[in-house]
């Protein structure tokens, strides 16, 4: 299915911007693909893979899909991280965020937050290796961290939930990085300022933001 889904696209893409283009997004995913490969082994023990599975992602959560580290490497090169910051991925899945995290000698305190209790306690294991990360099982809005200052996430939430969210950590003075930000609206511009994050690669396109509190 992923292999008929890339076809499709590249396909979709050669129509759109000619040979060269392609080759190039060619190169790029396969490249990619080989480096998320050796860095997912090197830092969390497994290879990252997508979950689609409707039964298991419901009731407003969004599947598991991972972060591509070329998408995370553009994102925090405008989103400076502090040794004083406590790093928090929403819908942490198998890890992808954090091995990017640690791949980057990142020391900080890191939690990631899992709705499902199999992938959670299995993520769990993989990283008890790290002293600085924890994964935490259950509702991410119930359970964000008010020590939080940077919380990560890649669209988790129907827009249903993505206001219950802002609301549960609209007075933890963090900011929020909101990758595939499809649900802004939630984030009331009366207590948010929004600046969007630009791909600095013209090969591949994402949409993100960065949200921070307008009392900082």
């Amino acid at each position: 299915m992923e292999v008929a889904q890339y076809v499709g696209k590249a396909i979709a893409r050669l129509k759109a911007r000619g040979v060269g283009n392609t080759s190039k997004y060619a190169f790029h995913v396969i490249k990619e693909r080989a480096f998320a490969s050796a860095v997912d082994l090197r830092f969390g023990g497994k290879v990252c893979v997508t979950n689609l599975d409707e039964r298991v992602y419901k009731d407003g959560v969004h599947t598991m899909l991972h972060s591509g580290y070329h998408v995370l490497r553009d994102i925090f090169a405008q989103v400076p991280i502090t040794k004083e910051d406590v790093l928090v991925d929403v819908g942490c899945g198998e890890g992808r965020v954090i091995n990017f995290w640690l791949s980057r000698g990142l020391k900080n305190q890191i939690i990631g937050l899992e709705i499902v209790p199999e992938v959670a306690k299995r993520t769990r294991e993989r990283y008890r290796k790290y002293p600085n990360v924890s994964i935490i099982a259950g509702d991410a809005i119930k359970n964000a961290p008010p020590n939080g200052t940077i919380f990560f996430l890649y669209n988790p939430f129907s827009a249903e939930k993505v206001p219950l969210f802002e609301r549960a950590v609209r007075n933890f003075n963090a900011t929020i990085v909101y990758y595939q930000n499809n649900y802004m609206d939630a984030f009331d511009r009366r207590y948010w300022n929004v600046k969007p994050i630009v791909p600095s690669g013209r090969v591949y396109e994402f949409q993100a933001a960065v949200i921070t509190p307008r009392t900082r």
